[in-house]
């Protein structure tokens, strides 16, 4: 085991020297930064956004890799003054420069970090410990379906989402007189309060935001479920490492497997009100 640590932390990271460059700096000289091993000791530093509403959740999953692991987790609260964190959200409101710059200077892994098909170069991803959908939520009571909401009634959705795109095609295909408007809005928080106030009727939501917002019960809170009348896309959220330390990614992916494995994520996805079905398969 001791040398299996050993292991880790020679592969741990890619310290970088700059030119004192800051992490909230936008234009990044990266021909400044030369490669170089960081010695962190018995330790893996993880950078979470303070703001969000995973927090908790993070530094908890942090802690729970460090116990797989038998190593020290590092807790890195990672400042962002220029780009605010919206409510209820899972974006992390960092520029691409800014993350080179934390991985650079400040951490071995960023927290939070959405799977897409396409990303950086230097960076690499490790397998997800978050598979988040949407849902079709109302308050009106006896509505089972969103064919009983009334057509005079608006659809929320986050603006910029995959799921706004998917409500925009699949009310293309409604005749023209049978279609409900939209009301796209700037974040969950705002869909919930149009919600409590009647200025829409329905609304597409991130399930975690729900949840969360919910104490993990929705229905308690008189928000009521619908079946989606359109192919749900999933949104994964893992580890984002420095596209070298490849040995890292793979033990923290090893780390997050055993998690699925023995219950430990299920647990804590319920502690954190997540969503009864974000535990990645």
């Amino acid at each position: 085991m001791k040398k299996f640590i050993r292991l880790i932390f020679l592969a741990t990271g890619l310290g970088m020297a700059a030119a004192q460059a800051q992490p909230n700096v936008d234009v990044v000289p990266r021909d400044l930064y030369t490669d170089t091993l960081r010695q962190d000791g018995n330790s893996i530093s993880f950078c979470y956004n303070p703001d969000g509403m995973m927090a908790p959740f993070e530094r908890a999953l942090a802690e729970a890799i460090g116990s797989v692991l038998l190593v020290e987790p590092q807790l890195v609260a990672m400042a962002n003054p220029r780009i605010p964190t919206n409510p209820l959200d899972y974006r992390l409101p960092y520029l691409e420069d800014a993350l080179f710059i934390l991985l650079a200077e400040k951490c071995d892994v960023i927290m939070g970090y959405v799977l897409a098909s396409s990303v950086p170069d230097w960076l690499l991803l490790t397998r997800p410990y978050l598979s988040t959908g949407n849902l079709l939520i109302t308050r009106q009571a006896g509505v089972t379906t969103l064919g009983e909401l009334p057509l005079h009634q608006r659809i929320g959705t986050r603006s910029m989402s995959v799921s706004d795109n998917r409500l925009q095609s699949y009310l293309a295909t409604l005749p023209q007189d049978q279609r409900w408007k939209r009301s796209t809005l700037y974040h969950n928080q705002r869909i919930l309060e149009q919600l409590d106030s009647g200025e829409i009727g329905a609304a597409v939501i991130w399930e975690p935001a729900l949840y969360f917002a919910t104490d993990g019960d929705p229905e308690a809170a008189g928000y009521h479920l619908l079946p989606l009348p359109f192919v749900d896309r999933r949104t994964d959220i893992g580890l984002a490492t420095r596209s070298n330390n490849t040995y890292l990614n793979s033990t923290l992916g090893d780390a997050i497997a055993e998690l699925i494995a023995d219950g430990t994520l299920a647990d804590m996805i319920d502690e954190f009100h997540l969503g009864p079905t974000s535990l990645p398969q």
